[in-house]
């Protein structure tokens, strides 16, 4: 694992992009409540972040499952079992260096639910104002779990 691209701070940094592109649209929905034919707006992305993360767990498999080195092969004492190392595959080999992380890209989606009033606007300010603050405290969860992995890798650097 690497000390500066540690995983949680990429996954944190992506949520926190996904949850800044919420608040976005909440806060377009909230500036077009009197809008006449308005359709409000949402922002989905956890089915992309839990995406990524099964993948990463997959390199992790993959990595705990392979060596690049080579090692002979080790008999357990106690079973008796022989455990042999091999070399990832070139298709393993090209999946453990792919970017999972580039393919995060949040979608903006109308919501057409027919909760219309007559001027064809669909924004219920009570129901955005929730979002509004939902939003606001995933976002501060995340951000101080991303500042609790700085103050860790700040702590090994001066040795604490």
């Amino acid at each position: 694992m690497d000390l500066i691209s540690n995983r949680t701070i990429e996954i944190t940094k992506l949520g926190m992009d996904g949850l800044m592109e919420r608040q976005h649209a909440v806060a377009s929905n909230i500036a077009n409540v009197m809008t006449p034919g308005f359709q409000r707006r949402e922002v989905a992305f956890e089915s992309q972040l839990a995406e990524i993360i099964e993948k990463e767990d997959l390199k992790d498999y993959i990595k705990g499952q392979n060596s690049i080195e080579y090692k002979p092969p080790m008999v357990d004492v106690f079973t008796g079992e022989i455990h042999t190392y091999r070399t990832p595959t070139l298709q393993e080999k090209a999946y453990l260096q792919s970017n999972t992380y580039d393919q995060f890209k949040p979608q903006v989606v109308t919501d057409i639910y027919n909760g219309t009033d007559s001027t064809g606007n669909n924004v219920e300010l009570e129901r955005e104002m929730m979002d509004l603050s939902k939003t606001g405290t995933k976002f501060l969860v995340l951000s101080n779990l991303e500042q609790r992995q700085f103050t860790h890798i700040s702590e090994a650097i001066r040795g604490q």
